[in-house]
């Protein structure tokens, strides 16, 4: 007796290894591809982000721009966790950081924000939120 799967868009009962649902005729297989370009995505966002807001830190450094809301020192960056809320972030280090990218697909949110680091020029920090919760994060020269 062959075991059996029900076809996830028409709910009709199909043999466990069809790649087709025989009654639908849509294909049956999962999103890995999906997954494997929205992680793609996300991955070249950031390191687009991190240059950009390399370059911002630049110049902010050299036309002699400080806002120090927006400093991260590396003690604080050490504080955050994956699973952190925007807020519980904000918390840590004392300040809003800059939205610097927003992706939504498929229901997911996807925001990096960027602080800068005190004192050398170029860096900064950005942390990655999928959904209101940190997912990721990554610093050039904070000290």
């Amino acid at each position: 007796m062959e075991k059996t799967k029900l076809c996830k868009y028409c709910r009709t009962e199909v043999p466990k290894k069809a790649k087709v649902c025989p009654n639908c005729k849509r294909t049956l297989k999962g999103h890995g591809c999906l997954m494997t370009i929205l992680m793609f995505f996300i991955v070249t966002c950031g390191g687009i982000a991190i240059a950009m807001n390399m370059n911002d830190s630049v110049q902010k450094s050299v036309s002699g721009v400080s806002d120090k809301s927006e400093y991260i020192t590396m003690e604080e960056y050490n504080q955050i966790d994956n699973g952190m809320t925007y807020e519980e972030v904000t918390e840590i280090i004392g300040s809003q950081g800059s939205l610097s990218s927003t992706v939504t697909a498929n229901g997911t949110t996807i925001e990096i924000y960027t602080w800068y680091g005190d004192g050398v020029a170029g860096s900064n920090a950005n942390v990655t939120f999928t959904n209101d919760s940190v997912t990721g994060k990554a610093q050039v020269g904070l000290k």
